[in-house]
């Protein structure tokens, strides 16, 4: 049951990051894709209908989260208070920028929000990276399962280290970059003409830093993680995920570079789910490994809610997922098709 729920929350968190992914995305790459304000407003009601739909699903994970594993939960959001502070207001920012923006028909007003829905997007894609980087690392847990890590110490691996060193960075930078091709691919699927041409070029230019990425970091990952092939050379089924990621970068390349817009955003959606899952295979049954002494590890078994309690969550979680899983799809299915805006529309 431990394990059933530990695979649940996998799946919420990698929906959200695929789906708010490409807001983000969007939102990096922004000022450099939309020249004028029709272009802008365009990029704005591609993504305007579902984002906070697509928040949903980081709600639904992280209340999962405190469900099933209330002692994760707890030790979690005291030590990495300060970095949640952070993504609570660069969500804010992001919500505020898409919702104030044509509040005031003033080119100063729409230029310091479109600034901010950028900025908000960008840092928050590398705060996403960062966080992976975080889990996989490990964090300074003690006996009692309580930790914090500052922004940064030394920018150094060690047993006391800080949010952001050289791996954290490297994971951040990392998702930043695929989630601009992400959100790229995902503006050329839903724009034409020049917006949607420059979508398709700026997609093209970033999938090779995100194929170099795609290289490195898994190095990098077993320079800090010597065990990372643990639990795949237990379960050799296991390799089929990271083999799935591969294909699926080199789709994203191969459908990006025929101008097949539909296929390149299906493939990024495939290659941040394979990539995560390959994540979340390589640290299970941990949920936060510690870096003082990997006995005071939270796995899922020292840190979940008592069986009955999941038991019964089970049944609940049923029927709330499929009430989210229906409002996702008819959201989408609603606002399918291209974006067309013109001088007269109302809104974003």
């Amino acid at each position: 049951m431990e394990t059933l729920w530990f695979i649940i929350i996998s799946v919420l968190l990698t929906v959200y990051v695929v789906l708010d992914g490409f807001d983000f995305g969007a939102g990096i790459i922004y000022l450099f894709i939309a020249k004028n304000d029709i272009e802008r407003r365009t990029v704005l009601n591609a993504i305007g209908p579902v984002w906070d739909g697509n928040e949903v699903w980081l709600i639904a994970a992280g209340g999962t989260l405190f469900f099933a594993f209330p002692v994760v939960f707890s030790s979690g959001f005291s030590g990495f208070y300060l970095a949640l502070i952070m993504m609570l207001w660069l969500l804010m920012i992001r919500g505020l920028a898409m919702e104030l923006r044509s509040h005031i028909k003033n080119s100063l007003w729409r230029s310091f929000w479109d600034a901010g829905l950028a900025f908000s997007s960008s840092v928050m894609a590398l705060v996403l990276g960062a966080a992976l980087g975080n889990l996989i690392r490990g964090v300074p847990l003690n006996a009692e399962g309580c930790f914090f890590v500052p922004f940064w110490t030394d920018f150094k691996i060690g047993s006391n280290p800080g949010i952001l060193d050289w791996y954290t960075i490297t994971v951040g930078l990392f998702a930043f970059a695929l989630l601009a091709v992400h959100g790229a691919n995902y503006i050329a699927v839903k724009t034409g003409g020049e917006l949607q041409l420059r979508a398709r070029n700026i997609s093209k230019k970033l999938v090779w830093i995100v194929v170099t990425l795609s290289v490195v970091v898994p190095f990098l990952t077993y320079s800090v993680r010597h065990d990372m092939f643990r639990n795949f050379n237990a379960n050799p089924a296991g390799y089929l995920i990271p083999v799935v990621s591969l294909s699926a970068l080199i789709a994203m390349v191969y459908f990006r570079y025929r101008n097949s817009d539909t296929y390149a955003f299906i493939s990024s959606s495939l290659f941040i789910t394979a990539s995560l899952l390959t994540a979340v295979f390589t640290i299970y049954p941990n949920l936060l490994i510690s870096t003082t002494d990997s006995s005071f590890s939270l796995t899922v078994f020292n840190s979940a809610a008592s069986s009955y309690g999941l038991s019964v969550g089970l049944i609940w979680f049923t029927i709330g997922i499929t009430l989210a899983v229906s409002y996702t799809v008819f959201m989408y299915r609603s606002f399918k098709g291209k974006v067309i805006v013109s001088e007269e529309d109302e809104g974003y």
